[in-house]
């Protein structure tokens, strides 16, 4: 048997499988609502685990009660931009990560990517808001801002 031809088609075949993997999620309906999150091709989560990102700005999704809610988005604090994530009391941050884009350090002012998970704690409508501004300047109502719906059922 030949162990090298063998190795490099099951590499092959997980490679696919991964590449598959991520191809599922659907668009909002005609309401607005997402059913399912859209999934980043390559990306495996967890039946019942949201993952959104700027592109569902203002939307809606339904969650059921205890499941996860992933909230990743893009931030920059070398300049000082930095996201203020807050919750209505039925939703509860347990993971707030910044993950790098360049995780060799050499590019100094690259971004990256703030990320949340957010366990569903209680029935009914809740909302998730942030603002990314720099901490030391007011508030103007221009900052840039996210905000996502979320029904708990």
């Amino acid at each position: 048997m030949n162990h090298p031809r063998v190795i490099t088609c099951l590499g092959i075949i997980c490679l696919i499988a991964v590449a598959f993997a991520g191809c599922v999620g659907s668009a909002p309906d005609n309401n607005g609502t997402l059913t399912r999150p859209a999934t980043p091709v390559g990306t495996a989560i967890p039946v019942g685990h949201l993952v959104v990102t700027e592109e569902q700005n203002t939307a809606t999704v339904q969650a059921s009660m205890n499941s996860i809610i992933t909230v990743k988005l893009q931030e920059n604090p070398t300049t000082g931009f930095t996201w203020n994530l807050t919750t209505t009391p039925g939703l509860q941050i347990v993971n707030d990560t910044y993950v790098p884009s360049d995780t060799t350090g050499k590019m100094v002012g690259s971004g990256g990517t703030h990320i949340w998970d957010i366990s569903t704690v209680a029935i009914g409508e809740q909302e998730i808001t942030a603002v990314n501004k720099r901490s030391w300047e007011p508030t103007t109502g221009n900052e840039t801002a996210f905000s996502l719906t979320v029904v708990v059922a």
